[in-house]
C-alpha cells in the first residue's frame, strides 16, 4: 500500500485551525510588509530597500522557526505555532512576487546593475539570514539547556 499523498495522522495532519493558523499568520506578515512598503513609499531612491529588509527579517524568523520545528508528533500548539509563523506571516512577509516586479521594473528604467545588486543581494542576504537565525536559535539552545547528569 502506497502512503505518497496519504495525511499524517495525529497534530501534524491539516485541520481547520492550521489552515486558520495559516491564515492568519499570513495577513499579519502581509500586513507588516504593506505597512513597511507604504512607510518608506518615494524615501528609499532607485535600490528598493525596503522589500529587501522584509524579505531579510522574513528569512531570518524562517531560520529561528525551522530550527525549533519539533518531530512530526510535536503537541499541537506547537503546530499551530509553526504553521502561523513560519508558513503564515513569514510566507506573508517575505514576497518573490515584489521582488521580481522590482527587478524587471529597474531593467525596464535602465538600471541593469543595479537590478543584478539586488537580486545577488537578496538571495544572498536571505540565505544567509536563514542560517543566521538557526544558528542563533541553537546557540541559545546550547547555552540555556542544562547537561544530562554524569552517570
Amino acid at each position: 500500500m502506497s502512503t505518497v499523498g496519504a495525511a499524517r495522522p495525529g497534530p501534524a495532519a491539516w485541520d481547520g485551525r492550521r489552515i486558520v493558523a495559516v491564515a492568519t499568520g499570513g495577513a499579519a506578515g502581509a500586513g507588516v510588509r504593506w505597512a513597511v512598503v507604504a512607510a518608506t513609499a518615494g524615501s528609499t531612491g532607485t535600490f528598493p530597500w525596503p522589500v529587501l529588509a522584509v524579505n531579510v527579517v522574513g528569512s531570518l524568523l524562517l531560520g529561528l522557526l525551522l530550527a525549533s520545528a519539533r518531530p512530526v508528533d510535536a503537541d499541537a500548539r506547537r503546530v499551530l505555532l509553526h504553521d502561523a509563523g513560519g508558513i503564515g506571516f513569514c510566507g506573508g512577509l517575505t514576497t518573490f512576487s515584489t521582488f521580481t516586479v522590482e527587478i524587471a521594473a529597474l531593467v525596464r528604467d535602465g538600471n541593469a546593475g543595479t537590478a543584478a545588486a539586488y537580486a545577488v543581494a537578496s538571495v544572498a542576504s536571505g540565505l544567509a539570514a536563514v542560517v543566521v537565525g538557526a544558528a542563533a536559535l541553537h546557540r541559545v539552545r546550547a547555552v540555556t539547556t542544562p547537561l544530562e547528569e554524569q552517570p
